[in-house]
């Protein structure tokens, strides 16, 4: 039996008791080529290197508050330096939790989050077979985090999506948050550093947010009424309603043999030549009244 993954197909350990059962080592090596989504391992980019610390993101005001974590695991040993200089080096890491719906919780609370000027970006972590589980072998290492099992074709990635970082892959590994997300209860009012977790058990439409968000909300909406916006309402609306100083459209009379410019008196002279000849009109007047 075989699936397709990715690009490629490659063999999958059949059930118990089938006559496959017992495989070659060379039917698994193509599993090494590959990496499979888990989703109770959530890996974060983007942490300030002073919190870059196993005892410190477990603590309830970072990680700890999204639920039970099994392992942390930090990669310091390359510090992502920033192109700002206001910007701290920053570094990954990968976090286990026990149950998955925290897992969850934990990915959505950091979409579009930042801490000290940096952007924190968080998706689903993907993890590799075990060596031993490639060769036929048992594992026997306790905490091995590795897999020892085939994973979904679904959630597999060759190593050649991950690196040209494919839309599937993206899209798998990051899921956005759902539409009504804010719509989710606060597990409580602590004080945190990281984005306050949200639990995935959406509450009523009818009750709304809790009375902080709200109230937060309600700011929100009168913040954005401007006075701008209010004064072109006004406008608008006297622009509509009858206004008290009414002006009469202009009528013409075309039925009296008269042509426009002579209903509007077009011909007359303008006032400035009416003004020069009463001048001129007074000159003459006190001249000829001077040779009286």
């Amino acid at each position: 039996m075989s699936r397709t993954i990715g690009k490629s197909s490659i063999a999958l350990t059949s059930p118990k008791g089938s006559p496959s059962r017992n495989r070659s080592n060379q039917d698994r090596t193509s599993l090494s080529k590959f990496r499979v989504i888990q989703r109770d391992l959530v890996y974060v980019i983007g942490i300030p290197v002073d919190i870059a610390n196993e005892d410190t993101l477990k603590r309830y005001e970072y990680f700890g508050q999204y639920g039970t974590i099994k392992k942390i695991v930090i990669n310091n040993q390359t510090p992502y330096a920033s192109s700002s200089s206001y910007q701290r080096p920053t570094v990954s890491a990968y976090i286990t939790f026990e149950n998955v719906d925290d897992a969850w919780e934990c990915l959505y609370a950091f979409e579009n989050f930042s801490i000290d000027n940096t952007i924190l970006r968080a998706s689903f972590g993907t993890s590799k077979y075990c060596s031993s589980y490639i060769n036929c072998q048992k594992c026997n290492k306790h905490d091995c985090m590795y897999l020892h099992h085939t994973g979904e074709s679904a959630d597999s990635f060759s190593t050649e999506e991950i690196q040209q970082n494919s839309q599937r892959f993206n899209e798998m590994t990051r899921p956005l948050r759902p539409k009504d997300y804010f719509n989710y209860k606060f597990v409580d009012n602590s004080k945190v550093k990281f984005p306050p977790r949200r639990l995935l058990t959406p509450i009523p439409e009818s009750q709304g947010q809790i009375p902080e968000q709200k109230e937060e909300l309600k700011q929100d909406k009168e913040n954005d009424e401007s006075p701008e916006i209010e004064v072109k309402k006004d406008f608008i609306k006297t622009l509509l309603e009858k206004s008290p100083f009414f002006i009469r459209p202009l009528v013409v009379d075309y039925t009296v043999n008269q042509s426009l410019e002579e209903q509007f008196d077009l011909c007359r002279s303008p006032i400035r030549l009416l003004l020069t000849k009463l001048r001129t009109e007074s000159s003459f007047v006190c001249i000829n009244g001077s040779k009286m």
